[in-house]
Protein backbone atom coordinates (compact mmCIF):
# COMPACT_ATOMS: atom_id res chain seq x y z
CA UNK A 1 0.00 0.00 0.00
CA UNK A 2 1.42 3.42 -1.63
CA UNK A 3 0.83 6.69 1.16
CA UNK A 4 0.67 10.12 -0.68
CA UNK A 5 3.08 11.67 1.60
CA UNK A 6 5.72 13.66 -0.11
CA UNK A 7 9.04 12.15 0.00
CA UNK A 8 10.97 15.68 1.59
CA UNK A 9 8.27 15.54 4.31
CA UNK A 10 9.40 13.58 7.35
CA UNK A 11 7.00 11.57 8.80
CA UNK A 12 7.11 11.65 12.96
CA UNK A 13 4.73 9.60 14.93
CA UNK A 14 2.72 12.55 15.60
CA UNK A 15 2.35 12.44 12.44
CA UNK A 16 0.87 8.83 12.34
CA UNK A 17 -1.53 9.67 15.21
CA UNK A 18 -3.44 12.74 14.20
CA UNK A 19 -3.62 11.17 10.25
CA UNK A 20 -7.49 12.15 8.87
CA UNK A 21 -7.82 14.16 12.38
CA UNK A 22 -8.22 17.91 13.25
CA UNK A 23 -4.76 19.15 13.71
CA UNK A 24 -6.29 22.64 15.28
CA UNK A 25 -7.88 21.18 18.26
CA UNK A 26 -4.26 21.99 20.06
CA UNK A 27 -3.53 18.49 20.86
CA UNK A 28 -1.42 18.33 17.72
CA UNK A 29 0.73 21.46 18.19
CA UNK A 30 1.27 20.37 22.51
CA UNK A 31 3.00 17.60 21.28
CA UNK A 32 5.15 18.71 18.49
CA UNK A 33 6.34 21.53 20.49
CA UNK A 34 6.62 19.53 23.80
CA UNK A 35 10.39 19.01 23.87
CA UNK A 36 10.88 22.74 22.86
CA UNK A 37 8.68 23.65 25.73
CA UNK A 38 10.39 21.53 28.39
CA UNK A 39 13.80 22.46 27.06
CA UNK A 40 13.14 26.28 27.55
CA UNK A 41 12.00 26.15 30.85
CA UNK A 42 14.60 23.98 32.15
CA UNK A 43 17.11 26.49 30.67
CA UNK A 44 15.06 29.47 32.38
CA UNK A 45 14.77 27.65 35.63
CA UNK A 46 18.77 27.31 35.15
CA UNK A 47 19.81 30.59 34.09
CA UNK A 48 17.52 31.89 37.61
CA UNK A 49 18.71 30.03 39.80
CA UNK A 50 22.49 30.70 38.98
CA UNK A 51 21.56 34.01 38.81
CA UNK A 52 20.27 33.57 42.56
CA UNK A 53 23.48 31.66 43.63
CA UNK A 54 25.39 34.16 42.18
CA UNK A 55 23.74 37.28 43.81
CA UNK A 56 23.65 35.77 47.48
CA UNK A 57 27.55 35.10 46.94
CA UNK A 58 28.60 38.98 46.08
CA UNK A 59 26.38 40.08 48.55
CA UNK A 60 28.09 37.45 51.10
CA UNK A 61 31.72 38.66 50.29
CA UNK A 62 30.61 42.65 50.05
CA UNK A 63 29.20 42.52 53.95
CA UNK A 64 32.20 40.69 55.16
CA UNK A 65 34.12 43.49 53.56
CA UNK A 66 32.45 45.99 55.56
CA UNK A 67 32.37 44.88 58.83
CA UNK A 68 34.90 45.69 60.69
CA UNK A 69 36.20 44.11 63.29
CA UNK A 70 37.56 46.14 66.46
CA UNK A 71 40.14 44.99 68.85
CA UNK A 72 40.39 46.28 72.43
CA UNK A 73 43.15 45.55 74.10
CA UNK A 74 42.94 45.65 77.97
CA UNK A 75 45.92 47.00 80.07
CA UNK A 76 45.88 46.03 83.72
CA UNK A 77 47.93 49.22 84.07
CA UNK A 78 45.36 51.46 82.93
CA UNK A 79 43.34 50.38 85.64
CA UNK A 80 43.47 50.84 89.32
CA UNK A 81 43.60 48.24 91.94
CA UNK A 82 40.13 48.39 94.14
CA UNK A 83 40.27 49.11 97.17
CA UNK A 84 38.24 48.50 100.25
CA UNK A 85 36.65 51.54 101.83
CA UNK A 86 37.86 52.06 105.15
CA UNK A 87 35.52 50.43 108.06
CA UNK A 88 34.39 53.15 110.13
CA UNK A 89 34.62 52.27 114.05
CA UNK A 90 31.91 52.63 116.06
CA UNK A 91 32.58 55.04 118.88
CA UNK A 92 32.37 53.21 122.35
CA UNK A 93 29.53 54.38 124.77
CA UNK A 94 31.14 56.29 127.57
CA UNK A 95 30.47 54.96 131.01
CA UNK A 96 27.71 55.88 133.30
CA UNK A 97 28.70 58.84 135.66
CA UNK A 98 28.45 58.12 139.15
CA UNK A 99 25.45 59.40 140.78
CA UNK A 100 26.03 62.66 142.94
CA UNK A 101 25.87 61.31 146.66
CA UNK A 102 22.46 62.67 148.24
CA UNK A 103 22.51 64.21 151.64
CA UNK A 104 21.50 62.09 154.74
CA UNK A 105 20.92 62.75 158.16
CA UNK A 106 21.39 60.11 160.70
CA UNK A 107 17.88 59.35 162.75
CA UNK A 108 17.93 58.41 166.17
CA UNK A 109 14.44 56.81 167.15
CA UNK A 110 13.59 57.71 171.02
CA UNK A 111 13.61 54.94 173.24
CA UNK A 112 12.59 54.72 177.36
CA UNK A 113 15.67 54.38 179.09
CA UNK A 114 16.43 54.49 182.85
CA UNK A 115 18.91 57.23 182.58
CA UNK A 116 17.66 60.29 181.24
CA UNK A 117 21.43 61.55 179.92
CA UNK A 118 20.76 62.70 176.03
CA UNK A 119 23.57 61.52 174.39
CA UNK A 120 22.42 63.07 170.92
CA UNK A 121 19.42 64.82 170.47
CA UNK A 122 17.01 64.15 167.47
CA UNK A 123 17.07 66.26 163.78
CA UNK A 124 14.77 69.13 164.01
CA UNK A 125 12.62 69.05 161.27
CA UNK A 126 14.16 71.80 159.08
CA UNK A 127 16.86 69.11 159.32
CA UNK A 128 14.73 66.24 158.65
CA UNK A 129 13.44 68.41 155.11
CA UNK A 130 15.24 67.16 151.73
CA UNK A 131 16.76 64.71 153.66
CA UNK A 132 16.75 60.90 153.30
CA UNK A 133 16.65 59.58 156.08
CA UNK A 134 19.25 57.09 157.30
CA UNK A 135 21.87 55.47 160.33
CA UNK A 136 24.27 57.73 159.23
CA UNK A 137 24.74 61.58 158.81
CA UNK A 138 26.44 62.30 155.31
CA UNK A 139 26.75 65.52 152.82
CA UNK A 140 25.59 65.74 149.72
CA UNK A 141 22.56 67.78 147.81
CA UNK A 142 19.13 67.84 148.91
CA UNK A 143 16.45 65.57 147.78
CA UNK A 144 13.18 67.52 146.62
CA UNK A 145 9.61 65.21 147.02
CA UNK A 146 10.75 62.82 149.64
CA UNK A 147 6.99 63.96 151.19
CA UNK A 148 4.56 64.73 148.69
CA UNK A 149 1.40 64.90 148.76
CA UNK A 150 -0.42 61.24 147.88
CA UNK A 151 -2.82 61.59 144.76
CA UNK A 152 -6.06 62.28 145.48
CA UNK A 153 -7.58 58.41 145.56
CA UNK A 154 -9.37 57.53 142.08
CA UNK A 155 -13.39 56.90 143.12
CA UNK A 156 -14.52 53.45 141.80
CA UNK A 157 -16.02 53.27 138.29
CA UNK A 158 -19.55 52.44 138.44
CA UNK A 159 -20.33 49.40 136.48
CA UNK A 160 -23.92 49.38 135.23
CA UNK A 161 -24.59 45.70 134.19
CA UNK A 162 -27.08 45.55 130.72
CA UNK A 163 -30.17 44.35 131.33
CA UNK A 164 -30.47 41.05 128.82
CA UNK A 165 -33.57 41.67 126.82
CA UNK A 166 -35.00 38.00 126.23
CA UNK A 167 -36.02 37.55 122.19
CA UNK A 168 -40.03 36.32 122.19
CA UNK A 169 -39.44 35.21 118.17
CA UNK A 170 -40.79 31.61 118.43
CA UNK A 171 -38.46 29.24 116.74
CA UNK A 172 -38.91 26.70 114.18
CA UNK A 173 -36.13 24.17 114.97
CA UNK A 174 -34.04 24.06 118.34
CA UNK A 175 -31.87 21.23 120.12
CA UNK A 176 -34.80 19.50 121.93
CA UNK A 177 -38.37 19.90 120.31
CA UNK A 178 -41.71 20.04 122.95
CA UNK A 179 -43.55 17.40 123.10
CA UNK A 180 -46.56 16.00 124.84
CA UNK A 181 -46.49 14.85 127.88
CA UNK A 182 -46.18 10.93 127.62
CA UNK A 183 -45.23 11.49 123.25
CA UNK A 184 -47.31 11.51 120.31
CA UNK A 185 -50.03 8.57 121.17
CA UNK A 186 -50.78 9.85 124.53
CA UNK A 187 -51.38 13.40 122.46
CA UNK A 188 -53.72 11.44 119.70
CA UNK A 189 -55.28 9.28 122.37
CA UNK A 190 -56.12 12.58 124.08
CA UNK A 191 -57.67 14.14 120.98
CA UNK A 192 -59.57 11.06 119.83
CA UNK A 193 -61.30 11.32 123.79
CA UNK A 194 -62.12 15.05 123.48
CA UNK A 195 -62.92 15.54 119.50
CA UNK A 196 -66.47 15.62 118.95
CA UNK A 197 -67.59 14.94 114.75
CA UNK A 198 -69.70 18.44 113.79
CA UNK A 199 -72.99 17.32 113.02
CA UNK A 200 -72.83 19.33 109.78
CA UNK A 201 -69.62 17.26 108.31
CA UNK A 202 -71.37 13.83 109.22
CA UNK A 203 -74.25 14.89 107.18
CA UNK A 204 -72.08 16.02 104.46
CA UNK A 205 -70.03 12.80 104.91
CA UNK A 206 -67.16 15.18 105.52
CA UNK A 207 -63.87 13.63 106.11
CA UNK A 208 -59.92 15.05 105.81
CA UNK A 209 -56.93 16.77 108.13
CA UNK A 210 -57.11 19.91 109.80
CA UNK A 211 -53.25 21.28 110.11
CA UNK A 212 -52.91 23.65 112.97
CA UNK A 213 -49.98 24.94 114.37
CA UNK A 214 -49.39 26.98 117.99
CA UNK A 215 -46.42 28.19 120.08
CA UNK A 216 -45.74 26.16 123.27
CA UNK A 217 -44.35 28.68 125.46
CA UNK A 218 -41.93 28.24 127.67
CA UNK A 219 -43.62 26.92 130.66
CA UNK A 220 -45.49 24.71 128.08
CA UNK A 221 -48.72 26.17 127.85
CA UNK A 222 -50.32 26.42 123.89
CA UNK A 223 -50.98 29.90 122.86
CA UNK A 224 -51.43 31.42 118.82
CA UNK A 225 -53.53 28.92 117.05
CA UNK A 226 -54.05 28.95 113.53
CA UNK A 227 -55.52 26.89 110.91
CA UNK A 228 -53.08 26.35 108.28
CA UNK A 229 -55.15 23.82 106.01
CA UNK A 230 -58.92 23.68 106.51
CA UNK A 231 -61.60 21.15 106.16
CA UNK A 232 -64.68 23.00 106.73
CA UNK A 233 -68.43 22.04 108.16
CA UNK A 234 -66.91 22.89 111.51
CA UNK A 235 -64.04 20.64 111.71
CA UNK A 236 -61.74 23.55 111.58
CA UNK A 237 -63.27 25.27 114.75
CA UNK A 238 -63.45 21.90 116.63
CA UNK A 239 -59.78 21.23 116.29
CA UNK A 240 -59.00 24.41 117.85
CA UNK A 241 -61.22 23.46 120.66
CA UNK A 242 -59.52 20.20 121.51
CA UNK A 243 -56.14 21.90 120.98
CA UNK A 244 -56.85 24.59 123.54
CA UNK A 245 -57.77 21.94 126.16
CA UNK A 246 -54.40 20.31 126.02
CA UNK A 247 -52.51 20.06 129.16
CA UNK A 248 -49.54 21.62 129.57
CA UNK A 249 -46.26 20.26 127.22
CA UNK A 250 -42.25 19.83 128.01
CA UNK A 251 -41.29 23.04 126.60
CA UNK A 252 -38.70 23.10 124.03
CA UNK A 253 -34.93 24.09 124.71
CA UNK A 254 -31.94 25.75 123.23
CA UNK A 255 -28.76 26.08 124.59
CA UNK A 256 -29.82 24.37 127.84
CA UNK A 257 -32.96 26.93 128.62
CA UNK A 258 -36.73 27.10 127.62
CA UNK A 259 -37.82 28.83 124.63
CA UNK A 260 -40.85 29.64 122.56
CA UNK A 261 -41.32 27.04 119.60
CA UNK A 262 -43.63 27.39 116.76
CA UNK A 263 -45.10 23.59 116.44
CA UNK A 264 -47.37 22.28 113.24
CA UNK A 265 -49.47 18.92 113.83
CA UNK A 266 -52.75 17.38 112.00
CA UNK A 267 -56.02 16.68 113.47
CA UNK A 268 -57.89 13.71 111.24
CA UNK A 269 -61.66 13.29 110.90
CA UNK A 270 -62.69 10.37 109.47
CA UNK A 271 -66.42 8.84 109.71
CA UNK A 272 -66.44 4.88 110.55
Amino acid sequence: METNVPATMPVTLDEIVFEHRNKDYGAFELRTTYSKTVNRAMWIGITLFSGLFVTSYIFAHQKEDVEQKTIVILNPDNYKQFEEPPIEKIPEPEPPKPAEPKQTIRYVAPEVVENTTIEEAPPTPEEIDGSIISNVTTPGDKVEGIAETPPPVTPPVETKVAEVVEDNTPFLTVEVNPSFVGGLSEMYKFLSKTLKYPSAAQRNNVEGRVYLNFIVERDGSITDINVLKSVGFGCDEEAVRAVKLMPKWTPGKQNGRNVRVKYTIPVTFKLD
